[in-house]
């Protein structure tokens, strides 16, 4: 079954893998501090059709120790028969003024980030026993504000999209006073959802810079399979 829960929590380990490493700390210790997805994130994902939830199999300091030294390239059971692979860790390529155009590996599609970025994918079964993948772009700054984009999409390209919900959605602010913006799309095939969170001691960043990250997403293809 697609554990979103154990999804949500992989995803935020490997996005805090930038994070600086404090002295005397283990990169496993590092990772597990920001194992735990923010509550409006968690909120917010659980919108994202045809995930079936269910009771995490490891806890997020197991998974933490698990996850702790992944390399490019390499692709790990996170238990509860979902499976993570990391592409790139802080991977770059800069289109000017310190932002990134951050490309997909597997998920066929692009956003703009404004700072280094991890590319990964994690695919497990859907409660209707279809594998589902998704494509996870996000980076963390020191002070832990968060941006991330995923896009999910099933091995039989069905999407089951709620009723009134289409292509491109209006940027929903999260919390009051809002500690979070994220915006949903969903395409035929796939569904995304990209967010920008203050977590830590950063606060969220002006309208104009968080806003162009919500509006970079570009479909470049198809997910791979």
């Amino acid at each position: 079954m697609f554990d979103l829960g154990l999804t949500l929590s992989a995803l935020a380990v490997l996005i805090a893998c930038q994070d600086p490493i404090r002295p005397g700390t283990s990169s496993a210790e590092t990772a597990a501090v920001s194992a735990t997805p923010s509550a409006s994130a968690a909120s917010m994902a659980t919108t994202t059709p045809s995930a079936s939830a269910g009771p995490e199999p490891v806890t997020r300091d197991d998974m933490a120790k698990v996850l702790a030294g992944i390399q490019p390239g390499e692709e790990r059971s996170i238990g509860g028969g979902t499976s993570l692979k990391m592409h790139r860790m802080q991977a770059t390529d800069p289109i000017g003024g310190g932002w990134q155009r951050a490309k997909s590996t597997e998920g066929g599609f692009t956003v703009e980030v404004p700072l280094p970025f991890n590319d990964l994918m994690v695919r497990a079964l859907t409660g209707d026993k279809v594998e589902m993948r998704s494509h996870t772009i996000g980076g963390k700054s020191a002070g832990m504000l968060s941006w991330s984009a995923t896009c999910m999409a099933r091995r039989d390209g069905k999407m089951e999209v709620k009723p009134g919900v289409g292509g491109n959605h209006d940027i929903e602010p999260m919390g009051s006073p809002p500690k979070a913006y994220a915006r949903r799309v969903a395409f035929d095939d796939m569904s995304c959802i990209l967010i920008v969170e203050a977590q830590g001691t950063d606060p969220l960043p002006p309208e104009a810079v968080r806003n162009r990250f919500l509006n970079s997403l570009k479909r470049t293809g198809k997910p791979t399979w």
